[in-house]
């Protein structure tokens, strides 16, 4: 039986739910910011070394297009997350949502192109590319037609999946440079091995956590393609 101090049960388990997001959100957006300070730093270090991939000599304008905008994806994307942010300015939350959708648009059709045309390991990166751009691609218009139809809910799920994969660039750096110390002087062989396995994990890895991090902070008790009034 509950008594009036004890409340609802499921006032407690709301209340509970909040706070283990609260405990979660703090470490994730730490990583999620250090990942993006990676992947930003890398597209910086693009121009202050030779390239690792010798095809990017053929094609430096889709390169360089893919780098420049690859990193200021990751610069702002972050920003769209902070409720604080979304919330007092939304207005600049549009403007710069779509600007990120056209970016995020040239930096997937590019990632396809590098890695199903010049892929640095062979017919293993061709695959996991294409998987993943292809996916990249697909959150992308998704969530732009789910806010284009009112569903608020589904278009944030939707770009937390697309930048999540993004996310993976850098996530890769911290698998792969670890492996390549460890396995010292590794044959071609190898190297392409550790790549394709590091881009598979740093994928994987990404996606999962974006999806555990959906369901954990999905409304529950209302309706997952709820539309909201226009503004």
């Amino acid at each position: 039986m509950v008594t009036p101090s004890s409340g609802h049960p499921w006032e407690h388990s709301g209340k509970e739910d909040w706070m283990t997001r609260q405990t979660v959100l703090w470490p994730l957006g730490v990583a999620v910011g250090f990942l993006a300070l990676i992947g930003v730093g890398a597209s910086v270090a693009h121009y202050l070394q030779e390239p690792y991939n010798p095809g990017f000599l053929e094609y430096p304008t889709i390169v360089a297009v893919h780098v420049v905008l690859g990193g200021l994806y990751l610069t702002l994307a972050p920003l769209q997350f902070v409720r604080r942010i979304r919330s007092r300015h939304l207005a600049y939350h549009r403007r710069t949502g779509r600007l990120l959708v056209a970016i995020g648009l040239v930096v997937g059709a590019t990632a396809l192109f590098m890695g199903l045309v010049i892929p640095f390991s062979g017919w293993g990166e061709r695959v996991i590319i294409g998987l993943f751009g292809s996916l990249f691609l697909i959150a992308l218009l998704k969530g732009l037609a789910h806010v284009r139809a009112g569903r608020v809910a589904l278009h944030r799920e939707w770009m937390i999946r697309a930048f999540a994969i993004a996310l993976a660039v850098a996530t890769i750096r911290l698998i792969y440079i670890p492996a390549l110390l460890i396995v010292a002087e590794p044959t071609d062989a190898q190297n392409a091995v550790l790549w394709d396995t590091s881009f598979a994990v740093a994928f994987v890895l990404n996606t999962s956590v974006a999806e555990l991090w959906i369901r954990a902070t999905r409304r529950s008790g209302t309706p997952r393609a709820r539309k909201v009034k226009a503004a």
